[in-house]
């Protein structure tokens, strides 16, 4: 949970600092349970997830499960619709 914590939080450009702001908590106590050192209660991960602007279970989602939902979704998608899906990705990271 703490990876994805990080995760989350790298993927807005925020630091340490920023979060535990946004969490209002310590930036020690966020690095503590980013490096898995602390569990956090829920207090603590409710912060956490109104600050990441996410809900309580998506820190506990791993990399593999979103890549698992994005493989579902694509499935249901027409070719025409897959291959909208590919330029618009491709333009995205290409940024």
């Amino acid at each position: 949970m703490g990876l994805r914590i990080k995760e989350l939080r790298l993927a807005r450009g925020w630091t340490q600092t920023d979060l535990a702001e946004k969490s209002r908590m310590s930036r020690s106590q966020l690095s503590m349970i980013e490096s898995e050192a602390r569990t956090a209660n829920t207090l603590r991960l409710n912060a956490i997830a109104s600050a990441l602007d996410v809900r309580i279970e998506d820190l506990f989602a791993s990399p593999a499960s979103e890549n698992q939902r994005i493989a579902e979704l694509l499935q249901k998608l027409s070719p025409e619709d897959k291959a909208a899906l590919i330029r618009f990705a491709e333009a995205l990271a290409s940024k």
